[in-house]
């Protein structure tokens, strides 16, 4: 590529580049924020906008091996064609969150939240055909399998509330395990930076490395199986102390009871997503309403408390709940949880925590 190519590109990539930052700083926030995202399965998000050089090594790369008649990369079409310009790294601390992690994900895109540019690509992943907490066969190989991650090409979907710049923007976020991330944070800096830049290591290095990796593979199956015998342990202490049944093993994917999503759309006056059900099964669930959840939640989110969570929506939030479509699931969770707080922890809490969080909510809407 010619030198000035190169320089508009890149003086094109640092004027989009705070655009990049204000997307991620609004996906974390986003995890953090929503009541429904599995934050107990995600140990740490990452993010990082590719390098200055890098990008232009990749796109030197791509357009090497671009096949005859395709359009080069170049200043007005790299942001569409370089789909890795941000990457946003979530990080599991077991092998089992990886699943709840993803089903997280396709919520959002089937409520146009989020929207998957390619399906998820798995790329080389740790996990083995050995079902977790399963003990390693003999014979089993645990060969190398290089970078590992599971990749989601996205962008914000159409319901999203950011601004309408940022969601033509790509996102690639890239799931893995704390292991895999060790793994992968030690052979990028010391033996996959160095190769490519043309420094030749010792075969016993690399061999290191491939072992290392199969290392890890073990320690995540083992690790799985440590965090399931330990949950084992928990439900049978319960079991002993509460002597009655245990709520649901919260690895389990939540099974709405038929009458439950018919009255939550009877209180609210819409159908709430399978998402904030699930979540509000599970508030149930935790203050101690396993059984016969529609049952409790009438007798907890009654009609006089409905009325002062609207009265106090109205007082700091300037509009009524469930007006915006777009944050009335939102509006149904904070009501809920604004009930629960009351039956739990008595109104005057219920009140200043209800009234802290819309605050919130306005100062960020500004």
């Amino acid at each position: 590529m010619r030198k000035r190519q190169k320089e508009a590109i890149l003086v094109t990539f640092l004027k989009e580049k705070e655009k990049y930052e204000k997307l991620a700083e609004y996906i974390i926030q986003f995890f953090k924020e929503d009541p429904s995202s599995p934050k107990e399965n995600l140990h740490t998000i990452l993010y990082r906008i590719k390098e200055k050089k890098r990008l232009i090594e990749k796109i030197d790369e791509e357009n090497r091996d671009l096949e005859m008649g395709v359009t080069p990369i170049t200043q007005h079409n790299f942001q569409e064609r370089i789909n890795d310009l941000l990457g946003i790294r979530l990080i599991c601390l077991r092998l089992s969150d990886i699943d709840k992690i993803k089903a997280y994900l396709e919520l959002l895109v089937e409520e146009k939240m989020l929207k998957f540019l390619r399906k998820p690509d798995h790329k080389r992943s740790f996990i083995l055909p050995v079902d977790p907490g399963e003990s390693i066969p003999d014979g089993l190989s645990l060969r190398y399998s290089g970078y590992s991650s599971i990749h989601f090409q996205v962008t914000l979907g159409e319901l999203s509330d950011a601004p309408a710049e940022l969601k033509k923007l790509q996102i690639e976020f890239q799931l893995r395990t704390i292991l895999e991330e060790a793994w992968g944070e030690i052979d990028h800096k010391y033996r996959y930076s160095l190769s490519r830049s043309g420094v030749k290591l010792p075969e016993h290095i690399h061999t290191g490395f491939q072992n290392l990796s199969a290392y890890l593979q073990a320690a995540s199956l083992h690790a799985e199986h440590l965090c399931r015998q330990t949950e084992a342990h928990q439900v049978v202490t319960t079991r002993k102390t509460r002597k009655k049944s245990v709520t649901r093993d919260k690895s389990i994917q939540v099974v709405l009871p038929p009458a439950f999503p018919v009255l939550m759309e009877q209180t609210f006056g819409f159908k709430p997503t399978v998402r904030t059900l699930a979540y509000l099964l599970k508030r149930l669930d935790e203050a101690g309403y396993a059984e016969e959840p529609q049952v409790v939640f009438q007798k907890v989110l009654t009609r006089e408390r409905l009325t002062e969570f609207s009265t106090i929506f109205q007082e700091v939030v300037n509009q009524k709940p469930f007006e915006d479509k777009n944050k009335r699931n939102l509006d149904a969770i904070n009501a809920v949880n604004f009930a629960l707080s009351n039956e739990v922890q008595g109104n005057r809490v219920a009140v200043e925590g209800l009234k802290s969080i819309l605050r919130k909510k306005k100062k960020r809407s500004r």
